[in-house]
């Protein structure tokens, strides 16, 4: 009787492990709810994603000699990017629920990105009613990163007078 009962308790044991191990949504909400009853986060799941190869991009974005990191993040099913300065540990977040530039707040429509290391790039200018007008050139102080669609439209978002700019690139 007493190895029944322990066979009874082993199955039970396993079958609730395996359930566990199989719902990473269950997972995620602990996850979520430590965070937020900690105060350490306000928005909610807030994740590093693999929707961008690769999954991070590493320069020094701002000019103040240390690393900086950007990576694809996903925050309340709205992917973004999260840039996270190394010398100040500050965080940016651009798309993911934050409006930036003409990209909205979700950047679903971004398939690839990599690093800027030239000193110019060519800012696309439109004239009041929408139509392309011409470029002009913008000047890089530092590194900085293309975002852009496999038809190669998109933007640099570059660091300029204190805070993340978008550079429209193509249409």
């Amino acid at each position: 009787m007493i190895k029944k009962s322990l066979c009874v308790l082993a199955v039970v044991g396993l079958f609730s492990c395996e359930q566990q191990g199989n719902n990473p949504e269950t997972e995620e909400a602990k996850t979520e709810q430590v965070a937020i009853e900690s105060g350490l986060e306000t928005k909610v799941s807030d994740k590093e994603a693999s929707w961008l190869n690769p999954q991070y991009l590493t320069a020094d974005f701002n000019g103040d000699g240390h690393s900086d990191t950007a990576f694809a993040v996903i925050i309340n099913n709205k992917k973004g990017i999260r840039i996270k300065h190394g010398n100040t540990n500050d965080e940016f977040i651009i798309g993911a629920g934050n409006n930036f530039g003409n990209g909205g707040d979700d950047f679903y429509w971004v398939k690839n990105w990599n690093l800027v290391i030239d000193s110019i790039t060519y800012e696309v200018t439109f004239m009041e009613e929408g139509d392309i007008e011409g470029s002009r050139d913008v000047k890089l102080d530092n590194p900085a990163f293309y975002i852009g669609t496999e038809e190669e439209s998109g933007a640099t978002v570059a660091w300029k007078e204190g805070k993340y700019v978008w550079i429209h690139q193509a249409d």
